[in-house]
């Protein structure tokens, strides 16, 4: 860890892009009857980000994720990745986009994400979930037509912080008609996102007879922002063959801003798991508050409450914290 984070530095130093950095950190206390280790502070999360553009054409970022959950502590590369503005020309038509390599975001709830818009509260439905890695090794082309954004791409399908283990690969397709960075700007979007991979298994028999199952999610979903009101909702859906596994999500999120500093928000989702008939049902949502007293520190007490379909729900009380340079 000691060295990556001295290479990080020595970049810093001699480089000529951008270096930045982001911290999620937290306060909790249960607030459910008979609670145990009622309460603690944790780090969630440490991210540092270097990116330059090399040309027109040509930029390239590189991000470490520092994950302190994790006992000992894992330092793993999550964006090692070259951007080229490339059209794509066949005859008379023309295609604008880009071509990027390397580890980078998956294009599956990078959306999403944008609409919900508080990732250091709390990561977006498909990746809370675990439906697909928020990252992943290999190649992508990316564009828009008119208001129409697509995005391609083809991966290893092990994510960021596993190796490659088959020979199988991974194909995700994301279609968004209008606006896709809600957080930032007003308008309005409806997307789609589908991802295909395959994977080998080994029957239980007498050959050991290997034979190839596979994994498909879907996803819908909506947003829409003005004047500080900012609205999402998506439905999405996750099949395993092999398994004989399916996951689904309902999640809807809204946020207002009152002032310039101040914002409050709303998250509820639903989760359904089916795997060999006996599977989980559960319901979460949190409301709270976000404020932001100075330029790159934002704190949100909020109020959490998850409800299973069987057993006692839960209540927690949260503060959360976002450090940013």
């Amino acid at each position: 860890m000691k060295k990556i984070l001295l290479s990080l530095l020595l970049t810093v130093i001699y480089a000529q892009g951008t270096f930045s950095g982001v911290t999620y950190f937290d306060y909790t206390y249960d607030l459910s009857k008979d609670a145990i280790n009622d309460d603690g502070f944790g780090l969630k999360r440490v991210y540092f980000t270097y990116q330059e553009t090399l040309s027109e054409n040509i930029s390239y970022k590189f991000q470490t994720d520092i994950d302190y959950k994790s006992s000992p502590i894992n330092v793993y590369l999550k964006n090692a990745k070259l951007e080229w503005k490339s059209p794509i020309i066949f005859r008379s038509f023309k295609l604008l986009g880009k071509l990027t390599f390397g580890m980078q975001g998956m294009n599956i709830f990078n959306v999403t994400e944008k609409t919900w818009g508080f990732r250091f509260l709390q990561k977006s439905a498909m990746d809370k979930y675990k439906f697909s890695s928020s990252a992943d090794v290999g190649v992508a082309y990316s564009g828009k037509m008119n208001n129409l954004n697509y995005s391609i791409m083809y991966t290893n399908g092990s994510g960021y912080k596993e190796t490659e283990n088959d020979e199988h690969k991974k194909t995700s397709i994301q279609l968004v008609y209008g606006e896709k960075k809600l957080v930032k700007n007003d308008g309005f979007n409806i997307g789609l996102s589908f991802a295909f991979e395959p994977y080998d298994e080994e029957q239980e028999d007498e050959e050991s007879t290997i034979i190839t199952n596979n994994t498909m999610l879907l996803s819908l979903y909506s947003g829409y922002a003005k004047n500080g009101l900012r609205v999402g909702g998506e439905f999405d859906r996750y099949r395993d063959d092999g398994s004989n596994l399916t996951k689904q999500i309902i999640a809807a999120y809204i946020s207002y801003q009152f002032t310039e500093k101040l914002q409050g928000l709303f998250y509820i989702d639903n989760y359904e798991s089916d795997k060999y008939n006996d599977g989980d049902v559960n319901t979460d949502m949190i409301i709270g508050l976000n404020y932001k007293p100075e330029k790159g520190l934002t704190m949100t007490p909020n109020i959490r409450i998850s409800t299973p379909e069987e057993g006692d729900s839960t209540t927690m009380f949260m503060l959360n914290f976002e450090f940013k340079f």
